[in-house]
């Protein structure tokens, strides 16, 4: 049988693991498989452009705008349902929100994302009952 000293040139299962060699720490620790970003994810969140900021808000604003409008009938007791303005609705949020957000791009990336945004808010806020969800 060959005793550890004699067979240098196999690495162990420690050594592969903790990147040691047959000396110890001589031998460079190993790269990390997890890498940390260079800039820290709070410190991204405040460097955002005032202008998404004001472009989200735009859409979120929009949404709620068309929403009201369209819910004014149902929550008034007019009508029998809003499941028609459910769908007109989250096609409006979703369909033309994602198609600006990730077909158009650019500066109506962020309106899209508010409208969605405002959809979410709104179902979330109301109980379903502003976006038709519900009732």
């Amino acid at each position: 049988m060959t005793d550890r000293q004699d067979d240098k040139d196999v690495p162990t299962l420690e050594d592969e693991l903790f990147a040691l060699g047959s000396e110890g720490a001589d031998r460079g620790r190993a790269e990390p498989i997890i890498r940390t970003p260079a800039v820290p994810p709070w410190e991204r969140l405040a460097k955002v452009d005032r202008g998404d900021l004001v472009r989200f808000a735009a859409g979120f604003a929009t949404f709620a705008f068309i929403d009201l409008v369209m819910m004014y009938g149902p929550l008034m007791g007019r009508g029998d349902s809003g499941m028609p303005q459910f769908v007109a609705l989250l096609v409006l949020a979703f369909g033309l929100g994602g198609m600006f957000a990730w077909h158009v791009r650019g500066a109506w990336r962020p309106y899209g994302l508010g409208m969605m945004g405002g959809w979410v808010a709104l179902t979330l806020l109301s109980a379903g009952f502003l976006t038709g969800l519900m009732g």
